[in-house]
């Protein structure tokens, strides 16, 4: 079995229990410190849970642990029989490319693998870029935000010569940070705009927008498999990945949840095992995409 998938495991009971420690024990005796719950993986292996102190209600925690090592266990089963590691760079590609395939599938204009522990987007139908990361995309929501209460749109700004944009902000009663917040934004808008038009400044937008509620809605529900949304300004499908990671098929327009799901469901256990493959990163320094962007103050 795959120390990554191993590692993965423990780090989701850890976290999932909120338990000091976890591991995984071969043989020997069964722990019979109070502080530790436990349950089996298989006849000669177990996974251990370590608190800080004796839990109070010990049944309930097992039964969770036991619910989330059952939920791990298909995935561990394809761990099992995986290759030799492959070269990372080369799993992204591919996994990037089972995400593109999936949207084509779908109709989604893009799909994304995020989690909510991390900066780091593990997988993008979109073209790789080492300036992106959920950070960036929750920025682009903050701006989208703050822009909201004012009669201006973001295509508007975009359309105008950039200090015509900066003057129009300024009339509107904009200063301060929210002045600089959506000036920095809508220069990387104007960015994306000059190289694929407004439609991909727009995709982004709905991107961001989806990834931000998505990603808050998976840190208050930490159960939560499936979610819909179907607005004005989010139309998203997302399904719950690896029981810790969340894939997201973004759409411009109406979709049929019935058919985005089938066709997650497909292509599931192939998308989580090149997730599984990938080696782990250090969010810090930039994750699965890149080294992280900071914006810097403007002189």
């Amino acid at each position: 079995m795959r120390d990554a998938s191993w590692l993965k495991l423990l780090d989701l009971v850890q976290h999932k229990l909120g338990a000091s420690d976890a591991r995984i024990e071969i043989g020997g005796k069964e722990p019979s410190d109070e502080r530790c719950a436990w349950v089996p993986i298989d006849d000669t292996r177990r996974v251990v849970v370590v608190f800080e102190e004796t839990p109070t209600q010990p049944d309930a925690v097992r039964d969770k642990l036991m619910m989330l090592v059952e939920g791990f266990r298909d995935t561990l089963s394809i761990a099992s029989d995986a290759p030799p590691p492959r070269n990372a760079n080369a799993l992204h590609r591919e996994l990037d490319l089972a995400l593109a395939q999936l949207g084509e599938r779908t109709g989604a204009e893009s799909v994304w693998i995020i989690d909510v522990q991390s900066p780091v987007i593990w997988g993008s139908s979109e073209a790789r870029s080492d300036d992106l990361d959920v950070d960036t995309l929750l920025l682009t929501t903050r701006a989208d935000a703050m822009l909201a209460p004012y009669k201006l749109t973001w295509p508007e700004l975009l359309a105008m010569p950039e200090n015509a944009a900066n003057e129009r902000l300024r009339e509107a009663g904009l200063t301060g940070m929210p002045l600089r917040a959506i000036h920095d934004e809508l220069e990387l808008l104007r960015e994306l705009s000059e190289a694929g038009g407004l439609a991909a400044a727009a995709a982004r937008l709905r991107s961001a927008r989806a990834v931000a509620e998505i990603r808050s809605r998976a840190a208050r529900d930490h159960s939560l498999t499936r979610c819909e949304l179907r607005g004005p300004e989010i139309q998203c499908f997302a399904h719950s990945l690896a029981a810790q990671y969340q894939l997201l098929l973004v759409f411009d327009e109406t979709y049929s949840p019935l058919h985005a799901e089938g066709n997650v469901q497909r292509a599931l256990p192939h998308i989580e095992k090149l997730l599984l493959s990938l080696p782990p990163v250090d969010p810090i320094s930039g994750g699965a995409r890149g080294a992280k962007v900071i914006r810097l103050p403007r002189k």
